[in-house]
């Protein structure tokens, strides 16, 4: 495996003359996010239990899965436009069944105690890539591939992740503004992650 380093100034090469096409991205997805947020949730106030809250994120996630898999095609040099962050509606049901269980079992393991919740959401944090590389994989198999792919990698993911935080943070002073060039940043540096784990076990 390479350094996280390497994964970084890989996606800062990649984004040489594209920040304004991952800008605009994320001005799209973080719009349509918030605005049907406000939409479906905020009208019903306190009384929005968690079934609409489900709902909103069922009708998000094939937009989530579109927006990390617009930046792996991005480093493939792949022709991208932003109607690729629809692509999994396309698929919305495999795609958004993946993701809730995903998202299911990082909330149960985040009821016992906040550790086991991030060790599974290291273990699944390849869920949308491997869908992309297979575009016939179930639920579970992707699932499956997901952890495979990360034994032995999640202490090297969290650190990854870890490293964003002050970018993340300064990005916030600025209103979240700076969220725009920050978010292409790291996922297209996780994009280069998934990358290399899986030439890693293409040739283990």
């Amino acid at each position: 495996m390479e350094t996280n380093q390497t994964y970084k100034n890989r996606a800062l090469a990649s984004l040489e003359g594209k920040w304004t096409i991952g800008a605009v991205a994320t001005l799209i997805f973080s719009l349509i996010v918030d605005i049907s947020r406000v939409s479906i949730i905020y009208p019903m106030g306190d009384t929005a239990g968690v079934s609409v809250n489900g709902i909103w994120l069922l009708l998000c996630l094939p937009l989530m899965w579109g927006y990390r898999v617009f930046f792996l095609r991005l480093i493939r040099q792949e022709d991208i436009d932003y109607g690729h962050l629809f692509d999994g509606y396309k698929d919305c049901v495999r795609i958004g069944v993946t993701l809730l269980l995903g998202v299911f079992f990082v909330a149960i393991g985040c009821v016992f105690l906040l550790i086991p919740g991030i060790i599974i959401s290291l273990m699944l944090s390849q869920v949308e890539f491997v869908m992309e590389d297979d575009k016939e994989i179930g639920y579970l198999d992707a699932m499956k591939r997901s952890v495979d792919l990360m034994k032995g990698h999640k202490a090297k993911l969290f650190w990854l992740n870890l490293s964003f935080i002050g970018w993340i943070i300064l990005a916030i002073l600025t209103f979240g503004i700076g969220l725009l060039l920050l978010l292409p940043y790291i996922n297209t540096t996780l994009a280069y992650f998934y990358e290399d784990l899986k030439a890693e076990q293409q040739i283990g």
